[in-house]
């Protein structure tokens, strides 16, 4: 008796054993066919990407920038104005400050006590 339960021990061993390999062969095999299936499949990439928003928001930010640009450019001309007046100013200011050095420095009017 004992020699018979040691002989179905080793079967259902065997059987075990081919059992899993059987399993082991079946996955590999069902993971090659869905690779194989898969290299053959011709991929076609139909993506589109809506800009509209993108572009919406570029054309205001290109309005906002127009409008500080003419903004600056008024903001120039309004001080390249001042920028003449002072300029004139100081050559008045100068013409007047070399008169009054000439008037200090004439002799004939020194000598009247002017």
């Amino acid at each position: 008796m004992q020699g018979i339960y040691s002989k179905l021990q080793l079967v259902s061993i065997i059987l075990g054993v081919a059992g899993i390999l059987g399993g082991f062969v079946y996955t590999w095999g069902t993971y090659n066919q869905r690779l194989d299936a898969l290299e053959q499949k011709d991929f076609v990439i139909n993506q589109t990407v809506d800009l509209s928003d993108i572009k919406k928001d570029i054309k205001e930010l290109d309005n906002d920038l127009s409008v500080q640009i003419q903004f600056l450019q008024e903001q120039i001309q309004k001080a390249n104005v001042e920028i003449n007046i002072n300029k004139a100013t100081i050559e008045y200011l100068d013409a007047k400050l070399l008169e009054l050095k000439q008037e200090n420095n004439n002799p004939l009017l020194n000598g009247l006590g002017l």
